[in-house]
């Protein structure tokens, strides 16, 4: 669910390179969530930090009227420089490459079953300034909805697109 009390900024934005702990998998919007606790329990075993919010990052645009459409999904969470992953290890580490993204902010409680309201407003914003939107969306969860109030709760739509 979007709040529907408070508008939503849309941007366009840098987004920094580093180091993400991820795992890839195939599935439906609704499995994501055993994926990300998942990437979460490996980084905090392993005794790496998190270095910032965890994205879901979605390989296709979701689909809102089909809850049992599957996508190529990666869930990543930054961590630092030194972290490392066995080869055997179901969580790898990877480089973000730097990239530019259009990014819209949602403050309130917002579900990513619920992405495609944010989806829809960022292909407008995009058409009207003729940015192509990317074959990547990402949702991130900048603020942890475990810590904080449903209102104080920010999240994050990213559309991938190529630096021009």
């Amino acid at each position: 669910m979007v709040a529907a009390n408070q508008p939503a900024e849309i941007e366009r934005r840098s987004l920094e390179a580093g180091a993400v702990a991820y795992q890839q998998f195939h599935g439906t919007i609704a499995s994501i969530e055993s994926v990300t606790s998942s990437v979460r329990s490996w980084v905090v075993t392993m005794g790496y930090k998190p270095e910032g919010p965890t994205a879901v990052e979605i390989n296709g645009e979701p689909n809102a009227d089909d809850a049992t459409a599957q996508y190529d999904i990666e869930v990543q969470l930054p961590v630092g420089p030194n972290a490392k992953a066995h080869p055997s290890d179901h969580v790898q580490i990877k480089p973000f490459a730097a990239t530019d993204a259009i990014v819209m902010t949602l403050r309130g409680p917002s579900e990513l079953t619920s992405i495609g309201g944010p989806l829809e407003q960022m292909k407008s914003w995009m058409q009207e300034r003729n940015v192509a939107p990317g074959p990547v969306v990402r949702w991130v969860e900048v603020t942890d909805p475990a810590k904080v109030s449903p209102d104080e709760q920010i999240t994050e739509v990213q559309y991938l697109i190529a630096a021009s």
